[in-house]
């Protein structure tokens, strides 16, 4: 899925010339939606960091781990 475009590119950062790849690591609720986002790798601009968890927070959705009788729980 591509969830984030350069049309998303945060004003503040273009603004710096800010660039950058921002890793994270994602908690997922029961529902398939992000509970939590972690920046394990900053871009180097919170700007980027911050808009990155926002947007995928946004419009990220995944299907849920199980446990062992198939029931929806929490995952990483």
């Amino acid at each position: 899925h591509t969830y984030l475009s350069a049309d998303d590119y945060p004003a503040a950062a273009l603004r710096v010339e800010a660039e950058g790849t921002t890793g994270v690591q994602l908690t997922i609720g029961s529902d398939g939606r992000i509970t939590g986002c972690e920046i394990t790798s900053s871009a180097g601009s919170s700007v980027l960091d911050q808009a990155t968890c926002q947007l995928l927070r946004r419009r990220a959705r995944f299907t849920p781990a199980t446990d062992e009788q198939g029931r929806p729980v929490t995952g990483s």
